[in-house]
């Protein structure tokens, strides 16, 4: 059996997310609405690369996010979504995007283990992202 490979659409859809920008509702220690602006997917982090990974080609996605001086890879390997690897599928169930649910989850799992953190805070020049324990298919 050969190495497991993302599909063609996963690198451009993926790209496309962490480059947008969404509405974001900003509240007062009241709870009341105080501000509802434009805020970019990557926050505060800069998007510098994404690409397949020149020596493994489509098994491995790599990313490179800068952030308050801090550069960060992000690697993502095919056999780690072998479920979802293709991006052909479409969940409407958690994914109401126009988006295929590998490209979603990427941008969801990419987000939780940088995005949310403080460039000073990652501890690691290299981030492998993978699906927590708790949610991995068996």
């Amino acid at each position: 059996m050969g190495r497991m490979e993302f599909g063609s659409s996963v690198l451009p859809e993926l790209r496309k997310i962490l480059l947008s920008t969404g509405e974001g509702k900003f509240f007062g220690p009241d709870g009341r609405l105080i501000e509802v602006k434009q805020v970019p997917f990557l926050e505060e982090w800069h998007l510098d690369g994404l690409e397949f990974d020149p020596d493994l080609g489509r098994s491995r996605l790599v990313g490179v996010l800068t952030g308050a001086g801090k550069t960060v890879t992000a690697t993502i390997d095919a056999s780690d979504f072998p479920d979802l690897r293709d991006n052909t599928s479409n969940n409407p169930e958690w994914n109401g995007s126009a988006y295929h649910d590998l490209a979603v989850l990427l941008s969801v799992l990419i987000q939780e283990q940088i995005l949310t953190w403080d460039p000073a805070d990652i501890r690691t020049d290299e981030v492998r992202i993978r699906r927590p324990a708790d949610r991995a298919k068996p």
